[in-house]
């Protein structure tokens, strides 16, 4: 795959050039990470003396085992929230890309029936299918007071680990045992600088892993906050949890406009 290149100049790109661009970009990302991958999967392999081509290391010990183990393990989860970010982008940019036509069968019929044939066999559903919900704020410029939970709606949803209610729209229900990727984008605007935090509140608590908070600072302006975690069960839990968005702030923030994922983790 080549490097995707623009127009010299400045000249004006198309509507199809500027997605082609987009999806081109998001293609060299995906490339790039693949390689980062396959570094650390090299990287592992040498500190156990599995790496083809180079000499067993006698002089590792645990821990510097370990140590690389934990080096590897954040980056895979690095990777992780970049691989949201450019799912949602590739959604965007599709969104925009025009359809193709269907043509008339009437002007040109084809020498086959245009109905498909019969399935032979129903089709199987996978055994391990994840589920998956985005949901959107529940109005645009709504203003979220501090120490409240931000109300959502339904967007689209998959699976059955992860519900949400329309009678309580700002809590997100769990299932145990369950490891869950969550990202969020939220526009926000105030009116006099406002700094604080954006927390990602469990109930009950440490049901999982305790995320960080996303920390803010905004002047008398538009700010666009993004966050991606990686939420894992507490061995402790059996019991369903609930997740919300909770604001950590001296004075109230108007939300623009935010987008919530949650998607389940699927070990293969």
């Amino acid at each position: 795959m080549s490097m995707p290149s623009f127009p010299p100049n400045g000249a004006d790109l198309t509507r199809e050039e500027a997605l082609t661009m987009i999806i081109a970009s998001i293609a060299m990302e995906e490339l790039a990470l693949s390689h980062i991958l396959n570094a650390e999967g090299e990287k592992l392999q040498y500190i156990l003396g599995t790496l083809p081509g180079t000499s067993s290391c006698t002089c590792t010990c645990p821990q510097d085992v370990l140590a690389v183990n934990k080096s590897v393990t954040a980056l895979v989860e690095a990777v992780t929230q970049t691989q949201i970010l450019l799912k949602n982008k590739l959604a965007q940019v599709l969104e925009f890309c025009p359809r193709p036509s269907t043509p008339d069968c009437k002007q040109d019929p084809p020498p086959a029936p245009c109905s498909p044939p019969p399935c032979p066999a129903p089709c199987p559903v996978p055994h391990c299918e994840k589920s998956a919900v985005q949901l959107v704020s529940q109005q645009e410029r709504m203003l979220w007071n501090p120490g409240c939970r931000l109300p959502w709606k339904l967007r689209c949803c998959s699976g059955n680990s992860i519900g949400w209610d329309g009678h309580t729209p700002a809590q997100i229900q769990l299932s145990p045992e369950k490891t869950y990727v969550v990202q969020y984008t939220m526009n926000i605007c105030v009116t006099t600088p406002v700094e604080g935090a954006i927390l990602l509140r469990q109930s009950p608590c440490l049901a999982f892993t305790d995320p960080l908070p996303l920390c803010f600072s905004v002047g008398c302006s538009q700010q666009t906050l993004h966050y991606a975690s990686v939420l894992r069960p507490s061995r402790n839990n059996r019991c369903s949890a609930e997740l919300s968005l909770v604001l950590d702030a001296k004075a109230p923030v108007c939300v623009e406009r935010a987008v919530l994922d949650i998607m389940e983790l699927v070990a293969e």
